[in-house]
């Protein structure tokens, strides 16, 4: 299952995603008739000939909500299926010309080092620490990222600190904590 939804080629992880989204909304939507039905209710006769309401869950709603889901179910796991299929086309392919592989792993390489993991601070961290320092009556200099997505390096009059938001309240990391970012 770990496996499985590795990107080894785009269109087979976009069409493997799309069926956990259809048996996801199988699920959904069985639910949904399940307690329309249930609020409905079904009508049978008596001994009397007389029409008699049976709310609750009966055997209808149950069927109804079990065939749906697995219906939706079966769908996804063909669509999931067709995925695999691509990506295992896409092994066959790259075992048969390891030139493209190797090229394909150099775009790949190369998308990634385009995208800047550090790029700009977002501004809610910046309100955040400013806010923070505000309070301490410092005055902060710079805010920069570090490899953790919620530690950021930051200098305050002549000191850096290293520190963590997206807490209830943004915390300075102490020198045990900060010796990894260093």
């Amino acid at each position: 299952m770990n496996n499985l939804f590795m990107k080894q080629s785009f269109i087979g992880y976009i069409i493997k995603i799309a069926g956990v989204v259809v048996m996801g909304w199988g699920l959904i939507q069985g639910i949904i008739s399940l307690f329309m039905m249930v609020q409905v209710g079904g009508h049978f006769m008596n001994e009397w000939g007389e029409m008699q309401h049976a709310g609750g869950l009966t055997g209808t709603a149950l069927f109804a909500f079990l065939g749906i889901v697995a219906t939706h179910f079966l769908c996804g796991l063909l669509i999931i299926g067709f995925g695999e299929v691509i990506d295992t086309l896409q092994k066959i392919y790259f075992h048969m010309d390891p030139e493209a592989k190797r090229q394909w792993e150099e775009e790949q390489k190369e998308k990634e080092e385009a995208v800047d993991p550090i790029g700009d601070v977002p501004f809610w961290v910046e309100q955040e620490v400013k806010g923070y320092y505000v309070k301490m009556q410092s005055n902060v200099q710079s805010i920069e990222k570090t490899s953790d997505p919620y530690v950021f390096k930051v200098s305050v009059d002549g000191r850096v600190d290293y520190m963590e938001v997206g807490n209830f309240e943004p915390r300075i990391l102490s020198d045990e904590e900060t010796a990894k970012f260093s």
